[in-house]
């Protein structure tokens, strides 16, 4: 219970610290991580792991995070993006957990698609 109260602190501190920033600094948050204005309120809602199963979900599909960050850095970003707000979270989780990820990610991811061509590039460059 403690540590929920505490999660509960740390998020409703967050929110608190960006609603107090003034317009051009929240742009220019914003500007810097490259999203839009209005998504840093719920970036800020999902909180700092909001993506953290994307870089498992890659893993479990043998790619390379930080090889494809240095080649496809925007791509990561807006990939990364789609992951935070993604309505399956718990149930990427789950798989990634069980070890089902791989074969079932298909069926729910919203990066699906763009993870297949990845690895279709990985492919090609690794016979």
């Amino acid at each position: 219970m403690r540590d929920t109260v505490r999660h509960w602190q740390r998020r409703w501190a967050q929110a608190w610290e960006l609603e107090a920033l003034g317009q051009e600094q929240r742009e220019a948050l914003a500007r810097d991580i490259g999203v839009p204005t209005e998504m840093l309120s719920a970036l800020v809602a999902r909180g700092p792991d909001a993506a953290a199963e994307l870089p498992r979900l890659m893993g479990a599909l043998s790619l390379d995070t930080d090889e494809i960050r240095k080649i496809h850095a925007a791509l990561m970003r807006d990939m990364s993006l789609t992951c935070s707000s993604c309505t399956a979270a718990v149930r990427c989780r789950e798989d990634l957990d069980a070890g089902n990820a791989a074969a079932r990610f298909g069926e729910y991811c919203p990066n699906a698609e763009v993870l297949r061509e990845l690895k279709g590039e990985v492919r090609a460059v690794r016979p």
